[in-house]
C-alpha cells in the first residue's frame, strides 16, 4: 500500500449538477444507537438534488467521537496551495456508459446536462459521463468500463482513448454495496475509528495498512499518494459513514473516488474529485 502524504485544504471549485443522477434501487437502514461513540454521517439532504420517489433511504448515525468529526458546511479540498485559477462555467451534455450487472439490471436516471465551473484551462476540455448512477467529469474522449455486483457493489474505471483500466491515466470509483465485511476492511486503512471498532464489529484484530490523509469530516478523508513509477500522481477521497441496522448487525458504508493523472493536472483532479464528493455522500446513488 502506498504511503500517503498530508493534503492541504482549499477552496471548493464550484461544480453544480442541473439535476440528480440516481438509480431505482433502495437502501434502508436504522436501529438502536451503539453504546460506543462513532462518527455521524453527513445529512442525506446534502445530495445533488431531490431524489427519485422510488428511493427509500433512512440512516441513523451516532455522535462524532473526536473534535475532528465536526463537519464543515461544504467539505472541499485542493491538491496544492497555489492560488485558485481563473474559472469558467460551461454546460456539458451527459453521455451514458452502459454497465454490466452481476445481478438484476438496475435503471438509473441522469440529467441531460450539467453546469460545471472549472479552471479556464480545463473548462473547454471536459465531458460528463453518467455511469452506475454517478455523473463523472473526465477529459473529452475518455470512456471506460463499469460493473455492479449482485450485492450492489460498484466498480468504475475511466481512461483515455487507447488507455487501460490497469495502467496509465485513470479515474476510479468503488463502492462496497451490501458486502459488510468488504466495507469494514476497505475503510479500516483510512479511518482510525473503524480500526478501533474492528474487533467489536466481529472482524477480529485489524492488522492491515494505515493510510493517512486530510480529514474533511470524521467519515470523510482526502488523500494523496506519491508519484507512481510511471510518473502519475494519485489523489482521492474516501467516505465511510457508520450505519445502524435494525437487526443489530451495524455496518460501514465505503465509497472511494481516485484520480491517477500526470503531475501537471492537479487542478483537473481537484475539479473531478470535488464534483464527485457530494455524490459519494448521497446514499441514494
Amino acid at each position: 500500500m502506498k504511503d500517503v502524504v498530508w493534503m492541504r485544504r482549499g477552496l471548493l471549485l464550484g461544480v453544480a449538477l442541473v439535476t440528480t443522477a440516481c438509480g431505482d434501487h433502495s437502501l434502508s437502514t436504522g436501529g438502536p444507537r451503539p453504546t460506543s461513540s462513532l462518527p455521524s454521517s453527513h445529512s442525506p439532504s446534502r445530495s445533488l438534488s431531490q431524489s427519485s420517489p422510488s428511493h427509500s433511504v433512512s440512516t441513523s448515525l451516532s455522535s462524532p467521537s473526536s473534535p475532528s468529526s465536526s463537519s464543515p458546511t461544504s467539505p472541499s479540498f485542493s491538491l496544492s496551495s497555489s492560488p485558485v485559477p481563473s474559472t469558467q462555467t460551461v454546460t456539458l451534455p451527459v453521455a451514458i456508459i452502459t454497465p454490466s450487472f452481476g445481478g438484476g439490471v438496475v435503471t438509473f436516471h441522469y440529467p441531460k446536462a450539467v453546469a460545471v465551473t472549472a479552471p479556464v484551462q480545463w473548462a473547454s476540455q471536459l465531458q460528463a459521463i453518467g455511469v452506475l448512477g454517478f455523473v463523472i467529469l473526465t477529459p473529452k474522449g475518455w470512456s471506460g468500463t463499469a460493473q455492479e455486483g449482485a450485492d450492489g457493489s460498484k466498480r468504475i474505471v475511466l481512461y483515455p482513448p487507447g488507455g487501460s483500466a490497469q495502467y496509465g491515466p485513470r479515474i476510479l470509483l468503488n463502492t462496497s454495496g451490501g458486502c459488510v465485511g468488504c466495507a469494514w476492511y476497505l475503510a479500516a486503512p483510512y479511518f482510525s475509528w473503524v480500526r478501533q471498532h474492528f474487533a467489536s464489529a466481529g472482524w477480529g484484530t485489524y492488522q492491515g495498512p494505515v493510510i493517512s490523509g486530510y480529514p474533511l469530516a470524521a467519515d470523510l478523508r482526502a488523500y494523496r499518494a506519491p508519484t507512481t513509477q510511471t510518473g502519475y500522481h494519485v489523489n482521492g477521497i474516501v467516505y465511510a459513514p457508520f450505519i445502524e441496522n435494525p437487526n443489530g448487525n451495524d455496518q460501514v458504508m465505503f465509497r472511494q473516488a481516485e484520480t491517477i493523472l500526470p503531475p501537471g493536472e492537479h487542478s483537473l483532479a481537484t475539479v473531478i474529485l470535488n464534483n464527485l464528493l457530494p455524490q459519494l455522500q448521497n446514499p441514494q446513488i
